[in-house]
């Protein structure tokens, strides 16, 4: 027998992260049995996402739906922070090209895996969607505070999980949130975003905003070039055009990232035959120490090996 939300552990453990001592962000992954689709995902998301906002008292708009990891650093820097809750979805992680196990040591990971560290003391509710818990970079994984899992059957039910490591912190575990036996966690109900919010969407359908916003975008990811939200421009305008703005950001982190590309091969950090960082710099609009910082994310920290692989790995 489900819950009602506000009547779970759950519910009261997210409440007393947010407002009680800690007084920090919230990080949740909702995955499916079985990794499979339609299972309620989405709508599972949004209508968490719904139910904290108000509880919240945040304005939750359609921008607070994203597919992309730059979305979601986008949307960290607009969100109010510390004094005011609020709550962001990143729907289809790992399916759309950030966070994947399997790109543990691209520069979007990375990135996230610092501002998911740093959100704990923000007052930032992350709803992540992805197919299967076992899929997400292990990094984020630690970084998460609890785990949904949505039911195949039925339809409409997700079991709660608190998310931790063992003592050495190499391994994530889960625990059930329930009322029940150690370990069990207690089914809560959700209703269908798609359909049951005729107070806030669109009266016709029923359809909350956010994932009306949520779907629009899905299609317009299965015309990118690879299924890759990353190549899709998250905000653009009703009518078909770009906001300038966006577009600005977008060529300047294109020419960014080619630049990052240039210095890396031209100092080849991984043997002792590349060009200085001095020489490096003219290859590029930027400076000396603007090369080396670049050399050493990718040496020491393993940043932008999605631009420029490590010839000595294989």
């Amino acid at each position: 027998m489900t819950r009602p939300l506000e009547k779970t552990k759950f519910w009261d453990r997210v409440m007393r992260d947010i407002y009680g001592p800690r007084e920090g962000g919230v990080i949740i992954a909702i995955d499916a049995e079985n990794a499979r689709k339609g299972v309620a995902k989405t709508s599972a998301a949004v209508a968490l996402a719904d139910r904290l906002a108000y509880e919240f008292g945040y304005d939750l708009v359609e921008d607070d739906g994203v597919l992309s990891a730059q979305g979601v650093f986008e949307r960290y820097e607009a969100h109010p922070g510390e004094e005011q809750p609020s709550v962001l979805v990143w729907d289809e992680a790992v399916g759309a090209g950030s966070g994947d196990a399997r790109r543990a040591m691209s520069t979007d990971n990375v990135k996230l895996g610092r501002a998911w560290q740093v959100l704990r003391t923000a007052r930032v509710v992350t709803i992540t969607t992805l197919p299967n818990w076992g899929d997400l970079d292990s990094r984020l994984q630690r970084f998460c505070d609890y785990r949904l899992w949505c039911r195949e059957w039925p339809i409409g039910e997700f079991l709660p999980y608190k998310v931790g490591t063992d003592f050495d912190g190499k391994t994530v575990t889960t625990e059930g949130l329930g009322y029940g036996r150690d370990g069990d966690a207690t089914p809560i109900g959700f209703p269908d975003a798609s359909a049951d919010f005729q107070s806030v969407g669109d009266t016709s359908t029923g359809a909350h905003p956010l994932y009306q916003r949520l779907s629009e975008k899905k299609e317009r990811l299965m015309g990118t070039e690879d299924f890759t939200a990353g190549e899709m421009r998250e905000t653009a305008k009703a009518d078909g055009g770009i906001d300038p703005e966006l577009r600005e950001q977008v060529e300047n982190e294109a020419q960014r990232r080619e630049a990052i590309k240039t210095v890396i091969r031209a100092c080849q950090p991984w043997d002792d035959d590349g060009l200085s960082y001095a020489k490096a710099s003219n290859l590029v609009d930027y400076s000396r120490e603007w090369v080396g910082n670049r050399v050493r994310e990718w040496k020491d920290e393993y940043e932008h090996r999605d631009l420029v692989d490590d010839p000595t790995s294989g």
